[in-house]
Order: C-alpha cells, then structure tokens, then sequence
C-alpha cells in the first residue's frame, strides 16, 4: 500500500484519501478497507474527504499531437521556406535521434514545437474558432 495513501488531520477533523485509496476502500475486506475501518473506529466523529489534485489553468495541452500528425503538419507548414523533402529529412533525423532518449516522444514533440511551435498554435487557434463559429 502506498505511503500517503490516506492522512489523518485532526485540526479539521478529516480523513484525507487518495482517489485510488478511496476505490480499492469501497470493496470489502480489502487492506484499504481495513485500514480505513480501523481509522474511523479511532476517529468516528470525522468526516472522510478525497483528495482532489490541483490542475495547472495555464497549462498548454495538444490534444492528437501525434508523431503521425506532427509529418503531416511539416509537409503543409506554410511559414517554413525549406523544400517539404529538407523539412521531412531533417524530420526523420529528429525521429532516430529520438529512439536513444528515454522518451522518444516526448523529444520529438519538445524539438517540433521549438521549430514549429508558433505556426502550430496559429493552425490551433484557426481550427478551434472555426468550430465555434460551426457550433453557434
């Protein structure tokens, strides 16, 4: 079982729970289960709360920024001067560069969105007011 998996606050008179905790809590019979029974019987006049995690508001999120799409989007990237057969070279260098890191992905999509990162989030905006307007 984890660690912090549940803490005890007895300023607020509250249980704290992680998501996961709380699930594997609700079956019977489970440690989880056990541990928060014998919490609640040291504690009975407290009230149980799950943690819930903070998300970042700022955070910049590309949803279906795949290897795939990110090619895609090279060969029609409009603002880049090169030939698409230069960019797509230097785009499969990137890619077998990327097979030695730890995370290949996370390589590839950090070195597109330094190179391509500003037209990319043009196209992003363009696309998603297009749908707005296609909603309204």
């Amino acid at each position: 079982m984890k660690k912090n998996a549940y803490e005890i606050s007895h300023i607020d008179s509250t249980i704290y729970m992680t998501k996961k905790f709380y699930k594997a809590a609700c079956h019977l019979n489970t440690p989880e289960y056990k541990e928060l029974m014998a919490a609640r019987r040291d504690n009975p006049t407290y009230k149980m709360e799950v943690r819930e995690i903070k998300k970042a508001t700022n955070k910049n999120t590309y949803l279906n920024l795949t290897i795939k799409n990110m090619e895609i989007f090279i060969e029609n990237a409009e603002d880049d001067p090169r030939p698409i057969n230069e960019r797509l070279a230097e785009f499969t260098r990137v890619k077998a560069i990327s097979k030695s890191q730890a995370s290949p992905y996370a390589y590839v999509k950090t070195w597109f969105l330094k190179v391509y990162g500003a037209e990319y989030n043009k196209y992003r905006e363009e696309t998603d007011n297009s749908k707005e307007d296609n909603v309204a």
